[in-house]
């Protein structure tokens, strides 16, 4: 009989580690859009998870740090009550549980730099670095010069 009823606690694990692999994705994929884990992508990390498995915000750790662009995190989540029949078995309770942990890493998503918008005002093919000519400094007509005239 207990290897029946440990079907049913494998699947209730099973569904627990899926949770866990798939808001772990979600925060980490909001991360490289931030830069690193903040504190609300880790707060909503934390209460999804409690939320989602029942479980009390004691039984998770989440940490992370940023280094040269990689985003290095570890998520654990305490799993309690494993085994079907531990008090039958005589398992104690510190020993019908364990840490599932999630310790890996991810490069900051980094775009490129926009390209500047073209000037709408100059002509296809005109150099748009060329310098502006400051006013006053415009170009000037000089005075002819008086020319001799033979007569």
């Amino acid at each position: 009989m207990l290897f029946v009823m440990q079907t049913t606690y494998d699947q209730k694990n099973n569904y627990a580690i899926n949770v866990i692999h798939d808001l772990v994705y979600v925060a980490k994929e909001q991360a490289k859009e931030e830069g690193g884990f903040t504190w609300e992508i880790q707060e909503r990390l934390e209460r999804n998870l409690v939320r989602m498995l029942d479980i009390s915000l004691d039984d998770i750790s989440v940490n992370s740090r940023t280094e040269n662009d990689i985003i290095y995190y570890r998520v654990e989540v305490l799993m309690k009550d494993v085994f079907a029949g531990s008090k039958l078995l005589g398992i104690a309770n510190k020993d019908n549980q364990y840490v599932y942990v999630i310790d890996s890493y991810t490069k900051v998503r980094m775009y490129p730099e926009p390209e500047p918008e073209p000037d709408p005002d100059l002509e296809p093919g005109e150099d748009e670095t060329k310098p502006e000519p400051n006013p006053g400094e415009g170009e000037t007509n000089p005075e002819p010069e008086p020319t001799l005239a033979m007569t």
